[in-house]
């Protein structure tokens, strides 16, 4: 049977008023789990926050993902042997140099693509701004020359690069649906045209909730009609700490970035019901 799992970031912990994650991950740690999250996800680059991580996860028999920030092949197999002897359940890719031509992308991912095959367990590579993957129609491309890649879909950063208003264009809709047909993995939060994370909560944003609810249940079906029995989606809620949340004259954030996590958590698991339901009569 193929399973939803519902992820916390680490770095979506930072600077909440309750949390700290500097000294006491464990504690952080509970704190998802009591929440009733699956497993957690934290980048690579610390020593010790992915150790802390990788044990107090071990130890607590959950899953977690690993996020590498590399530039090349030779980096993506040193990140693959990492996340593998800490124990991670998958590896999500985020590559930092932007190239200008589309061959040279394909070039580099294809190298990765054969470091990749060899990994024990499943290389994601994320949407993301400021990375290879900063623009919608340059993935595109990419996509067409290597329709087999697997991404991480983190939907909100092409709205706000490509100033997309609401509703959303014919043409963009379909871009993006190419993009929900090449996921394999997601990470959560909501945009808008000129905001990179919207609270899910306030009347304002509705219209984009709504939209990134139809992009979710879109991605969860295409995915369910092309995984293995077995497999597991992983959905990674990641509303940031700010420069991402949005904050006061007095600095603080306006809305509670924790609160909106488990309301989003449970958000992509009502959807996920949904499209379950949906294959299954279809079946």
């Amino acid at each position: 049977m193929q399973t939803f799992h519902v992820y916390q970031a680490i770095w979506g912990m930072e600077n909440l008023p309750h949390v700290d994650v500097e000294s006491d991950i464990d504690g952080a740690l509970d704190l998802i789990l009591a929440a009733g999250f699956d497993g957690v996800g934290t980048g690579l680059s610390r020593q010790d926050r992915r150790e802390a991580v990788a044990r107090g996860a071990r130890e607590r028999s959950i899953p977690w993902e690993a996020t590498a920030f590399l530039k090349t092949a030779d980096e993506l197999a040193a990140a693959i042997d990492m996340a593998a002897a800490l124990g991670a359940h998958h590896l999500n890719v985020q590559i930092t140099q932007r190239l200008d031509r589309v061959s040279d992308a394909v070039t580099l991912l294809s190298a990765m693509e054969r470091v990749a095959a060899q990994a024990p367990f499943a290389v994601h590579y994320e949407t993301h701004r400021g990375r290879l993957t900063n623009d919608l129609m340059f993935t595109l491309r990419v996509l067409d020359e290597l329709p087999a890649l697997r991404l991480t879909g983190d939907l909100s950063h092409y709205p706000l690069v490509h100033e997309m208003p609401l509703p959303i264009a014919p043409a963009d809709e379909a871009r993006m649906a190419r993009i929900l047909e090449h996921c394999w993995a997601f990470h959560g939060r909501v945009c808008g045209s000129h905001q990179v994370q919207v609270s899910i909560e306030l009347p304002q944003h509705q219209e984009w909730v709504a939209q990134f609810r139809a992009w979710w249940a879109q991605g969860f079906a295409s995915w369910r009609a092309r995984a293995a029995e077995d497999a597991v989606l992983t959905f990674m809620c990641e509303l940031g700490p700010p420069n991402y949340a949005i904050t006061g004259p007095d600095g603080r954030e306006l809305v509670d970035r924790w609160h909106e996590a488990c309301v989003m958590k449970d958000m992509v698991r009502g959807i996920w019901a949904q499209a379950r339901a949906a294959s299954a009569e279809a079946a």
